[in-house]
């Protein structure tokens, strides 16, 4: 690498984006002094871990932007970082995509309901959460007290079960004014973001203005709701003696990861734990200043302050940042006397317990010995503990499918099987049929960004291999990809390497029985698929039978398996069925039956 890419770059603060061939932005990062921290790359003597190199060897451009302080910096990284979601930026890691509380105040009566999906279209997003069945929990006991719509967004033309079970204020006979509804919807905002103690003041207020003016049943209603409304505040478990909002996060590392664990903390009350992993990181304050900036990008409201196992890198441009953002001061300390003391070592020791829990799910010593035998005899960088595997079936170019299966561990993980129907492929062409299936496999990898797996097998030779692996270049992703070939068994490697194992060797079991299940699946699908098509029209080429006569049949015998399995006798006993008509049935049906065993046969 030339140092061309930063000779142009100033000394001035801002951020870096770093640019592959193609253009694609695959790293978003910020400094005091643009000049010297791009050059850390590229200096001779780096020591990057192996991650940062192959991001560095990735990298054919380096733009930049000039901000005038770092505070201008961070906020424009996060808001890049947010927009483009670059491949190299540390991510929160899961097996899913954090849910958020979705209030569509872009309506003229409001809905909340989870989502993992996040449109800029006027709603309001509280969140991110790591445990929906809580949120649902919580939603669910917010509309006990202040009822609202459950229904799509068209509203229906009579009232549902809800009204009736007390859920819902019925706006869709007009039981409710819309002015009232969103205060309804505002009051359950503020429960679900645990800011209880504002919403009870609001409710009293508002329960004694009313008294005032006389509505003694609005009143009353209002008074059942802050019953109501403190039963569940009851509930939750008192932390601290006095009424105050924090957040406190703790911390825990292991060879290069990391687990955060951040407790919700409001009017004293703990409502919420979130925990999150990341890796890729060097040292434990530069991983607490990514976490509070990538934590923090998503939130709508922040406590006054932050309470911290350890002080972040560039803490008051963090906090600076969190005061523009939030509209309010916000400190973030470490510091703190015993009441937090005891709730910050609770959140480390869940950060621990939690990091523990993942890193066994990945250790070595929970792998299994075929694959790591497979790691060492196709020399992979990296464990393969997750691995899908693809195949293609057709006859003749017809009924084309494809499959893709899932083992993680060595072992087959049938809840990540997939079927395709191939669509844009017409004719025999393994080759283009396998680059279909890849294409497709990968959007939807990207679409519902899930986890990346470790290795690809695909079944054939140089050809699928290398149509699978410019799929894998196009879409920007780094996958390892190999392909079997059935004759020799011999595995491809990209670049025309072959690799030969004995036939009995550990890791060339693993990959057949693979390929194999990924192979039995395709044709699995391809029958079911040829099958239905030649049941479905099993009597079309039957001369003298109406649609009349054939729904009789199928209404007497319940359906086209058990009419084929039929004797002649068990025809005639069809209301408006001779035994001329039968017999030709009989006979016709038994043809069929040898077509379909045929096909069977064939593939």
């Amino acid at each position: 690498m030339k140092n061309i890419l930063f000779a142009n770059i100033p000394n001035n603060p801002g951020i870096y984006l770093m640019k592959d061939r193609m253009g694609k932005i695959i790293y978003i990062g910020k400094a005091s002094n643009l000049k010297k921290r791009v050059s850390t790359y590229f200096t001779k003597d780096s020591s990057l871990r192996p991650r940062i190199e192959r991001m560095v060897g990735k990298t054919k451009n380096i733009d930049y932007i000039a901000t005038e302080t770092e505070i201008d910096a961070l906020i424009l990284e996060a808001n890049l970082i947010k927009l483009h979601k670059p491949e190299y930026n540390v991510k929160f890691r899961d097996d899913k995509k954090y849910p958020f509380i979705k209030v569509t105040l872009n309506e003229k009566f409001p809905r909340v309901f989870p989502t993992r999906i996040i449109k800029k279209n006027g709603s309001l997003y509280l969140g991110p959460y790591t445990d929906v069945k809580a949120v649902k929990k919580t939603i669910k006991t917010g509309r006990k007290i202040f009822p609202i719509r459950s229904c799509g967004k068209r509203l229906p033309v009579k009232a549902c079960l809800d009204y009736h079970i007390g859920l819902c204020s019925a706006p869709c006979i007009s039981l409710v004014s819309v002015d009232e509804y969103r205060k309804a919807v505002d009051n359950l905002t503020k429960f679900l973001d645990g800011r209880q103690t504002l919403l009870e003041k609001e409710l009293e207020d508002l329960m004694n203005q009313l008294s005032v003016n006389l509505e003694f049943e609005k009143a009353k209603d209002i008074r059942d709701r802050l019953f109501a409304l403190r039963k569940v505040q009851n509930r939750q478990k008192v932390v601290l003696p006095y009424k105050i909002d924090i957040d406190i996060i703790g911390l825990s590392s292991e060879n290069g990861n990391f687990c955060a664990v951040v407790d919700e903390v409001r009017d004293g009350k703990l409502i919420y734990q979130h925990h999150y992993f990341l890796q890729g990181m060097t040292g434990s304050k530069e991983t607490m200043e990514t976490f509070i900036t990538g934590y923090y990008r998503e939130r709508n409201f922040f406590p006054r302050e932050i309470i911290v196992c350890l002080i972040p890198r560039n803490r008051e441009i963090l906090e600076k940042w969190l005061n523009t953002k939030s509209k309010r001061k916000i400190k973030i300390i470490k510091k703190i006397k015993k009441g937090k003391l005891a709730l910050l070592r609770m959140a480390n020791k869940n950060a621990a317990l939690f990091l523990n829990d993942f890193l066994t799910k990945k250790t070595w010593t929970k792998t299994s010995k075929e694959v790591m035998e497979l790691m060492k005899s196709l020399k992979l960088k990296s464990l393969p503990i997750k691995m899908e595997a693809f195949d293609v079936s057709n006859i003749m170019g017809e009924y084309a499918v494809g499959s893709s299966v899932l083992f993680v561990n060595g072992k087959p993980k049938k809840s990540g099987y997939l079927h395709y129907r191939i669509r844009g492929v017409k004719g025999i062409n393994d080759v283009a049929m396998i680059k279909e299936v890849i294409t497709r496999r990968l959007n939807r990898i990207m679409k519902l960004n899930q986890e990346r797996p470790d290795l690809l097998i695909v079944d054939g030779g140089e050809g699928q291999l290398n149509a699978a692996f410019s799929v894998i270049k196009d879409k920007g992703f780094e996958i390892p990809v190999i392909s079997l070939a059935k004759k020799f068994e011999n595995i491809h490697l990209i670049g025309k390497k072959i690799v030969s194992l004995p036939l009995d060797s550990i890791p060339l079991k693993l990959l057949k029985r693979i390929r194999d299940e990924s192979h039995r699946f395709a044709i699995q699908y391809y029958r079911k698929l040829h099958k239905k098509e030649l049941s479905s029209s099993l009597l079309d080429g039957l001369k003298g039978i109406g649609e009349i006569k054939k729904r009789e049949l199928l209404k007497h015998f319940g359906s086209v398996a058990r009419l084929r399995k039929a004797t002649v006798e068990d025809i005639e006993k069809v209301k408006g069925f001779g035994n001329k008509t039968a017999l030709k049935i009989w006979r016709y049906l038994n043809n069929k039956d040898e077509l379909l065993n045929q096909n069977d046969k064939k593939s």
